[in-house]
């Protein structure tokens, strides 16, 4: 009997659908709905079973009627046959019979459903409302209901809550995915409760976060546009934050610790999503007597329904809005003001990559990041572009360099990114192995069969030279422009040029003889334009689009060296998206990447490289929709005000920004297609994308702003910064003598130390420990406390010790 997987191949094929090889899968189009694009993933799981995935939302059981196939085929026999029965099912609340022990984590699934809990919590239901009374049948009559929508409108999950007799609650999600509906939460991320009001009022309107639906919907009864996050406090990380960009937002915390830790949360995350400003209101000031974990809920109830009282009520919570001061936000390690990376805005399966795999390496998440997203960038290469007006198109080319340095996990973290791009490049020099292989056979027939025909000199043809096979490449590390134009020949839709130490690109002169004529190479690359290479040994290379997009790594001393005045003025560093997180040391941990999230990035990527030129060999141009435009529009005004402010080399940055917030619109967009979000149109950029490519852009304009400083520093500034990243990884304080035990340059030296630190002390970064150990009776003391700078919206500082 065949096994699961050579049965659905079988069966596929059977129909007209040929099944072609994708990394550690197959991939075809769907024979459940008219497919031009190979949207059906298979993989084999580690049970025997076959792994199904329609990336638009075709049911398993669509895929396998289509192809004359039953559920319990996709199992090993040994599964499916169990004494001499199929698979076991129960039918479960009048739905759906699915098998049991059938799931698996992620897309990859041959059953959809949650494996874990009640057997309600296993089956899928045609919609909400069934699995909603599923639940009531089993629970009894729920006390609330909330339901989150998308930007559209489209209802995509429901939180129920049953109050228990002896008080507290119990709390069930219920989320729509491809099949259906089914008991868990939403995938991420997860909307804001009421998204679409949000959206509809414009963003000069204020927006209030609450924790919970509960609380939102009371402020409501004042007027407020209210929302929160999905499933829970500890949940803030998981939801799309990305609604709030430009806009005012007010945190009204619950009257509790977990509440004063989601308003920091919430803090942080529209922060990153591009607030206009944050606030926070506590409503203890408003009511003296709010009980412990109490909320705005409790406000409106103590209002009683008066219309008086509750005008009174919304007078004043207006007023404490207007009056709040933006929240000092705590700063990063070394008080560098670093932003953590946005990984919300990646998309699936991409972000839980990045956050498995910096937990399993000890890393900043950005480092995995920043040369994923150039990796992605090269997948899509010459195919695609986005035109935002005749005239005006954006190609994927995404150059990143992560910054930090030696030890800091730079290449652990490269590697792991780039590894569906080196496997890809791998299989294909396998592949070329057997091609020369075979070349070499039909070259020795060849050379034989046209020595006859020059003896015959009849009138029979001569026989036909075989041309030399040449391999695939999706990426290189060779920087020289000549190198590059051949194998862009070879390969039109574009490479990736990896480079593990970016020092050795930015030396062009070695390149160039001296003449600096590659790096003007580089410029023409950058914008995917023609490309035309006088070889040394004669003749000229033409190639029309020369798309390489760039990674590495690089030093910050190095990278000083390398972006001098030259690369400044030339425009090269500007085209450069840089990361530079704070040190932080790689601990030991058990944790790994989930060899499925693994498997879904490969897809992803297969799927990518599926894409085509088009008919005339030219990208194909994708455009927006009509609130991407109305997004991209408001950015693009709200960027050119900002860049007007600026001068020298921020200037410079920002106005290859402007550019990237398209071009990495773009590359989400294709990489959310690829990831299986059946939102996302391969022929169009929605809101989504659009929003997300700004959010990202923003990061990397305010990162540039940052590293730009630290470059520009003096060798005392920058002394001063080292010095003070170092005691910040201490814990924050410092002695005389734990600095001439610490960094090299005053290792031994008391007198340096001694100075090093009065010198901290008189740049306000640290103050006096008079507290701690050390000379009394007026000298003074031998240790320093650092001091946190914490930085609100508006620019003005604020210091705590």
């Amino acid at each position: 009997m065949s096994n699961p997987i050579q049965r659905l191949l079988d069966a596929l094929r059977k129909n007209g659908h040929e099944p072609r090889k994708s990394g550690a899968g197959w991939c075809c189009t769907c024979p459940a709905h008219d497919d031009s694009n190979p949207s059906l993933s298979i993989h084999a799981g580690d049970d025997g079973r076959a792994l199904v995935n329609c990336h638009v939302g075709c049911t398993v059981d669509a895929v396998c009627g289509a192809v004359g196939l039953r559920l319990a085929d996709l199992f090993a026999d040994d599964m499916s046959r169990q004494n001499g029965h199929s698979p076991k099912t129960g039918r479960r609340c009048d739905g759906d019979e699915t098998p049991r022990n059938s799931g698996s984590r992620g897309s990859f699934v041959a059953v959809a459903g949650v494996t874990r809990g009640n057997d309600d919590d296993r089956r899928t239901f045609k919609t909400a409302r069934e699995a909603v009374e599923c639940l009531e049948r089993r629970s009894g009559r729920r006390s609330a209901m909330w339901t989150y929508h998308d930007a559209d409108g489209e209802s995509v999950g429901v939180v129920l809550r049953w109050d228990k007799p002896g008080g507290g609650k119990s709390i069930l999600p219920v989320s729509r995915t491809p099949r259906g509906w089914i008991v868990g939460g939403m995938p991420e991320p997860r909307p804001l409760y009421r998204l679409p009001d949000l959206l509809a009022g414009g963003p000069g309107v204020r927006v209030c976060v609450f924790e919970g639906e509960k609380a939102a919907d009371a402020a409501r009864t004042l007027e407020m546009v209210a929302t929160t996050s999905p499933h829970g406090s500890k949940s803030a990380g998981k939801a799309d934050w990305s609604a709030l960009a430009g806009r005012q937002v007010v945190i009204f915390p619950d009257h509790d610790k977990p509440g004063e830790k989601y308003a920091d949360d919430v803090a942080r995350l529209a922060t990153a999503a591009g607030a206009k400003s944050v606030r926070i209101v506590r409503l203890v000031e408003l009511w003296a007597d709010l009980p412990e974990g109490g909320d705005m809920a409790d406000l409106v109830a103590r209002a009683g329904g008066d219309l008086d009282a509750l005008g009174t009520l919304a007078a004043e919570v207006e007023s404490m809005a207007e009056a709040a001061v933006p929240p000092r936000t705590k700063p990063a390690p070394a008080g560098d003001g670093y932003r953590p990376f946005p990984v919300g805005v990646l998309p699936e399966p991409a972000r839980s990559f990045v956050t498995e795999a910096a937990t399993a390496i000890g890393c900043d998440a950005a480092y995995l990041a920043l040369p994923l997203v150039s990796a992605l960038a090269s997948a899509v290469g010459n195919t695609r572009v986005m035109t935002i007006k005749r005239g005006w198109d954006e190609p994927a080319i995404v150059w990143t360099a992560i910054v930090g340095e030696s030890g800091t996990a730079k290449s652990p973290a490269m590697e792991a990114a780039l590894r569906p791009i080196r496997e890809r490049q791998h299989a294909a020099m396998e592949r070329h192995a057997d091609e020369v292989a075979e070349f070499e056979a039909a070259a020795a027939t060849y050379n034989r069969d046209a020595g006859h025909w020059n003896r015959e000199k009849g009138d029979r043809p001569p026989p036909a030279k075989p041309e030399a096979p040449k391999p695939d490449r999706c990426w290189t590390d060779d920087a020289t422009t000549e190198a590059l134009a051949v194998l862009l020949q070879q390969n039109p839709r574009g490479l990736l040029m990896v480079r593990d130490e970016l020092a050795g690109w930015f030396n062009f002169d070695r390149y160039a003889g001296g003449k600096g004529g590659d790096a003007a190479k580089w410029l023409e690359m950058y914008g995917g334009r023609p490309m035309m290479v006088d070889r040394k040994g004669g003749g000229t290379l033409h190639v029309p689009r020369a798309s390489v997009s760039i990674t590495g790594g690089i030093q910050p001393a190095t990278l000083r060296r390398a972006l001098g005045r030259e690369h400044r003025d030339n425009g090269l560093a500007a085209r450069l998206l840089l990361a530079f997180p704070p040190f932080r040391p790689a601990l030991w941990t058990e944790a790994e990447v989930d060899p499925r999230t693994d498997a879904a990035v490969s897809m992803a990527f297969d799927r990518l490289f599926l894409l085509l030129l088009g008919g005339d060999g030219k990208p194909v141009s994708l455009g927006m929709d009509e609130a991407a435009k109305a997004e991209w529009v408001r950015f693009h005004d709200e960027h050119a005000a900002e860049q007007g402010r600026l001068s020298g080399d921020d200037a410079a940055a920002w106005a290859k920004l402007k550019g990237y917030a398209a071009r990495l619109a773009l590359v989400l967009h294709l990489a959310r297609w690829a990831g299986g979000d059946a939102a996302a149109d391969p022929g169009r950029l929605d809101v989504a994308s659009v929003r997300a490519g700004v959010e990202l852009t923003l990061w990397f304009g305010h990162e540039a702003r940052r590293v730009y400083g630290m470059l520009a520093e003096s060798d005392e500034d920058g002394a001063a910064r080292r010095l003070t990243e170092w005691i910040e990884r201490q814990g924050r304080i410092a002695s005389v003598r734990d600095v001439t035990r610490g960094p090299s340059e005053y290792r031994g030296k008391p007198e340096a130390a001694a100075a090093a630190l009065a010198d901290l002390v008189t740049r306000g970064v640290a103050a006096w420990d008079h507290d701690g150990p050390g000379p009394k009776g007026g000298r003074p003391p031998e240790r320093v406390r650092l001091v946190r700078r914490e930085v609100d919206d508006s620019g003005d500082g604020d210091e705590t010790g």
